[in-house]
């Protein structure tokens, strides 16, 4: 699997890595499993690393699948989460996951992990 993530549960966030190509399919098979570990739910705050992924999915794909995925499952609650891209398609990508989930969630793109955490990490 090409996305796997950690709880730190001293820092109450959810850290996400994605490596290597990472389709649509992947993504969704993810978020089912991620979203059904109620940790998560209970946390909704997540550091998202994209430096070493190479998304393959498309803005449509996307789009698809949070309403059909996340949208069901989080019924109105909300989440932060702070995305950390090193290229151009990643950070392309993080806009429009931005876009699609701005109903339910918080973002920010940023260079560095540290920065990333920060933010993540400070008072809504």
């Amino acid at each position: 699997m090409p996305i796997s993530y950690s709880i730190d549960a001293q820092l109450g966030i959810i850290v996400e890595t994605w490596v290597g190509d990472v389709s649509a399919s992947d993504l969704a098979e993810y978020w089912k499993n991620y979203l059904a570990n109620p940790e998560v739910l209970a946390l909704r705050r997540t550091l998202v690393d994209l430096r070493q992924a190479n998304p393959t999915f498309t803005g449509r794909e996307l789009s698809a699948l949070i309403s059909s995925i996340v949208d069901p499952i989080l019924q109105g609650r909300d989440w932060k989460t702070a995305i950390v891209v090193e290229k151009p398609v990643q950070f392309g990508v993080s806009r429009q996951y931005h876009a699609f989930a701005e109903h339910y969630s918080r973002d920010a793109i940023f260079s560095d992990p540290a920065s990333a955490l920060k933010w993540l990490t400070s008072p809504s």
